[in-house]
């Protein structure tokens, strides 16, 4: 059910992501698609490098990101899976998703990381 991307509005109203899509309709999910992901606060257009990773490139790369989903064997529930979803930074703005004094006062990480843990709750919500 995760790669019913349509389903997202349904299952996460109001939430962080508002809409994953390829950026031509219907264009199959493969690696080297253009995407157009609609988010809370901002709109991306990354290239899909495997079927559930992303990269988005910044302004002359100064921000770069890898968005990952990932699925696992889970370890808590017999036959059960652990869904990962992890967003990995490059560049030279990366300081503003760490842990310091200017990074907190934007307030990028933690709403990032809200947006992220809402998301997830849908869908673990959607798909159970």
């Amino acid at each position: 059910q995760f790669l019913n991307f349509s389903q997202i509005p349904n299952y996460h109203p109001n939430g962080f992501f508002k809409s994953i899509d390829p950026a031509i309709p219907n264009k199959p999910l493969e690696p080297g698609v253009k995407m157009h992901n609609i988010l809370e606060g901002m709109t991306i257009n990354p290239t899909l490098l495997v079927r559930l990773s992303l990269f988005c490139s910044g302004l002359f790369g100064m921000f770069n990101g890898v968005h990952i989903f990932r699925f696992e064997k889970g370890t808590k529930t017999q036959g059960g899976t652990t869904f990962v979803h992890e967003e990995k930074f490059t560049g030279l703005l990366t300081f503003t998703m760490g842990d310091g004094f200017v990074a907190r006062s934007i307030g990028l990480k933690e709403s990032t990381k809200s947006g992220f843990e809402r998301y997830n709750q849908d869908l673990k919500a959607w798909c159970e």
